[in-house]
């Protein structure tokens, strides 16, 4: 019997390997992919409420800024009464002792925010003190907004809150 050398062995058993994948190599692929859908798809659900709630809190942190802001200039300019105004960066803000008055001329005037075009809705409101303006992302839940509340008294401030809840109780707008 002759002998094969091994050199031709192995360039036999080279000629029968297909290339591409095997069936189990395919399978392990899909079950990773279909593993890292599961866990992103979810995520990505969800950032319609994330952004509403990013915004929200922006809103939150202009109004009180702007309230801070107003104030700081109402005491420059000795306009600390129960009404008055006061011009910051050209912008003329109506102010109830001395902090941004519950209305468009006052504290929304004070953060700049213009409801058509940041696309927010405002309600109730008003120029005395202890009125009550609320600030809503349009399409966010009833739950999700900006509560200002201007100050009751001349040694009080102003109440400005976050409410975020999608009206069942749990987190998000």
């Amino acid at each position: 019997m002759k002998a094969i050398p091994y050199s031709a062995l192995a360039d036999a058993n080279s000629c029968r390997r297909a290339p591409g994948f095997t069936l189990v190599e395919f399978l392990v692929a899909i079950l990773f992919l279909a593993t890292v859908v599961a866990l992103a798809v979810p995520r990505l659900w969800n950032m319609g409420s994330e952004a509403r709630t990013a915004k929200q809190q922006a809103i939150f942190g202009s109004v009180r800024a702007a309230a801070q802001i107003t104030r700081a200039a109402a005491q420059v300019h000795g306009e600390t009464g129960a009404t008055g105004a006061v011009t910051v960066d050209g912008i003329s803000i109506t102010t109830v002792y001395g902090y941004p008055a519950a209305s468009a001329a006052g504290i929304i005037a004070a953060t700049g925010l213009d409801p058509a075009n940041d696309q927010v809705s405002l309600s109730a409101g008003g120029t005395q003190a202890g009125n009550t303006i609320t600030v809503s992302l349009n399409g966010a839940h009833a739950n999700c907004s900006v509560v200002y509340v201007a100050p009751p008294a001349a040694d009080a401030q102003p109440s400005i809150n976050f409410v975020n809840s999608d009206g069942n109780g749990g987190p998000g707008c």
